[in-house]
């Protein structure tokens, strides 16, 4: 909720004065709405006696339309009541240095907003002071912090953003950081429901509605599933008391294997399940950890393989053995071992920088650097028992849901920043697309979750065709758009139902019934991979320097980088002395990050302009780097 106040009286508040009360103002003067206007009062009469923010100037201040917001200043209220209020853009209350204030009601109308703090203009001194998540953005000096004397310029912020050109294979990732582009990605043509009551997974044709095959899995409580970058699907068994599984199954005929050279023997339907260990679809088996240690999380990074011919490594959260597994794509051999004490991964997904994200269900949310191993836990400051899932977007934005709390949290990494909205009751599955969260319901609805702002746009009733839906739990989106719920009853006969959901028609297109109970989450079609980056791009700008007044003396070149999980970035330079004559020098490299550390010396000459050169790439599909700013330091002649 944000009151919207005119222009003036927000910049009032933002720097704490109060617009409230009759201070010095005549004993007789009669102020309802205690703005110091009113009959005797030595400010003068009140055009509105009912509104602290229209008193001498009511033609030109419209009222307040109190349906939009009824605790704007001036809405009708019971006498005594309080209730928090914020006139600051949406999103900013309580990033940063801003925060809410409380209003009370006044004679039957609220108040004024007191004691809130407003975004103000960003000064040098390691705070956030207009509260967009970043300290002391725009103000830094071209070494990267409050340090006098460091003259330069700074490429990659407000005044002289990066401005990536098509073809160059660069663009704006978090907070118009520089990243790479995005390459092509999985067209998602293909649903899997895992049927968890009889150990089968369910590969739904999106396009025709219909399921096309089904696969045992060779393990009891099927349930999580995550889909590689080649298409296939992975299946986590949780095997409760025994050793749990992982299976990996094809997602086309050309990727099965026809070990005996006699014709594949794959099932075509879903009354044609091959006995466990005969369908040439079924490409991986292998045990998880050891007894009891139920695998659940479940999630694929972008590595490329050997000549791109891995479709990405799986990584299984082993709930109560408290550890990660990462296996070998190609192989399903270990490849890691992450502990993570005191965390039961339940829900897992890569970012698109490739940092592994898994939630538990006590409310707490982790992240795996999969390069270092290295672990860390956040408390969710909206902790709820039961948290249920999680999805990342493509701009790196982790969407959890609360199944006890009924409700949706947001955190973004880039700003630090965490945010709540209610919604339906029993929040299960999510997935996110294009600036949507789209989240299951147990008892057979889907919601529709904006972003920007955070917001409930729709709630939609997932019965149609004379088939009701109930607990519904996975989301998977398809290569057009449209959401996909699995739900463990409302197919015949008690089976599961996986059910099309057309978010342009705000209605359900198709039902297709799978398997018993179908305890399905995780990614249900590759829509969750939100890399597939190109490999490479590069972006370059020039420094004038000192120019027109002086010679500049180079001296140093600072960078404030993020490699991801899997990508570098180097930085070259070349020195003319005009604009004119930079296109016949050479770019001389400077170094490779995150393998050199900046900043470094610029040893170019004197005068002149000179013109730096990113390159950014990534060995993988995801894990790509940003660069979030670039200084170049130098001394220019006279007094500084």
């Amino acid at each position: 909720m944000g009151l919207r106040l005119p222009a003036l009286a927000a910049s009032f508040l933002s720097l704490g004065l109060s617009l409230s009360g009759c201070e010095g103002a005549a004993a007789d003067c009669d102020d309802p709405d205690l703005d110091g206007f009113g009959p005797g009062c030595a400010s003068g009469p009140d055009c509105d006696e009912t509104n602290p923010l229209r008193n001498e100037d009511c033609e030109a201040v419209a009222p307040p339309d109190c349906t939009e917001d009824p605790f704007a200043p001036g809405c009708p209220c019971l006498v005594g009541a309080t209730t928090g209020c914020y006139a600051g853009p949406d999103g900013t209350a309580g990033v940063g240095q801003c925060t809410s204030g409380r209003t009370r009601c006044v004679g039957g109308t609220w108040g004024l907003c007191e004691g809130q703090v407003l975004p103000r203009g960003e000064t040098c001194d390691g705070t956030d002071q207009d509260c967009d998540g970043v300290v002391d953005d725009g103000v830094r000096s071209p070494c990267g912090a409050c340090t006098p004397g460091c003259n330069g310029a700074v490429w990659g912020e407000e005044d002289d953003p990066f401005v990536p050109s098509e073809g160059e294979g660069v663009a704006l990732g978090p907070l118009g950081a520089l990243t790479l582009a995005r390459g092509t990605t999985l067209d998602a043509s293909t649903v899997w429901v895992a049927n968890s009551a009889e150990g089968t997974v369910s590969r739904i044709d999106a396009v025709a509605a219909e399921e096309t095959a089904r696969y045992r899995t060779g393990g009891s409580e099927p349930s999580r599933v995550a889909v590689d970058y080649a298409g296939d699907a992975w299946v986590a068994n949780r095997e409760l008391g025994g050793v749990s599984t992982v299976t990996k199954i094809a997602a086309r005929s050309d990727r099965c294997v026809d070990a005996d050279t006699d014709g594949l023997e794959t099932s075509t339907g879903p009354d044609d399940v091959l006995p466990f260990g005969t369908d040439e679809c079924v490409l991986l088996h292998v045990p998880v950890g050891e007894t009891g240690g139920v695998a659940r999380a479940l999630a694929v990074d972008g590595d490329r393989g050997l000549d791109g011919a891995s479709g990405g490594n799986v990584w299984v959260g082993l709930h109560d053995a408290q550890e990660v597994l990462a296996l070998d794509g190609l192989t399903g051999e270990v490849r890691a071992r992450v502990a993570t004490p005191g965390f039961s991964p339940y829900a897992a997904a890569f970012d698109p920088w490739g940092t592994l994200w898994l939630s538990s269900r006590d409310g707490l949310l982790a992240r795996i650097d999969r390069t270092a191993r290295t672990v860390e836990v956040l408390e969710v400051p909206f902790a709820c028992y039961l948290a249920y899932s999680l999805a990342p977007d493509a701009e790196g934005r982790i969407v959890l849901t609360g199944f006890s709390c009924d409700d949706v949290v947001v955190y973004e990494p880039a700003r630090d920043v965490w945010s709540r909205l209610d919604t339906e009751p029993s929040a299960r599955g999510v997935a996110v697309l294009d600036g949507v969260a789209w989240v299951a319901h147990t008892g057979g609805a889907l919601s529709a979750v904006g972003l920007e702002p955070l917001d409930v746009t729709g709630v939609f009733d997932l019965s149609a065709d004379g088939v009701r839906p109930l607990e519904s739990i996975g989301v998977g989106l398809d290569g057009l758009g449209r959401v996909w719920v699995a739900s463990s009853q409302g197919g015949p006969a008690g089976s599961g139902v996986a059910t099309r959901f057309d978010p342009g028609e705000g209605a359900v297109g198709a039902q297709v019934p799978v398997g018993a109970g179908p305890h399905t989450q995780g990614d249900l079609s590759g829509a969750e991979l939100v890399g597939g980056f190109v490999e490479e791009g590069t972006l370059d700008h020039v420094f004038d320097g000192c120019r027109p007044d002086g010679e500049t003396d180079w001296a140093r070149l600072h960078l404030d980088v993020l490699p991801g999980a899997a990508g570098s970035v180097e930085v070259s330079v070349r020195h003319a002395p005009d604009r004119g004559g930079l296109a016949s020098a050479a770019f001389t490299p400077l170094g490779v990050l995150p393998d050199d550390a900046a900043p470094f010396d610029l040893d170019v000459p004197g005068g002149g302009v000179l013109e730096v050169r990113l390159g950014l790439a990534t060995d993988a599909r995801d894990g790509a780097p940003i660069v979030r700013r670039v200084g170049v330091e130098w001394r220019c002649p006279g007094p500084m």
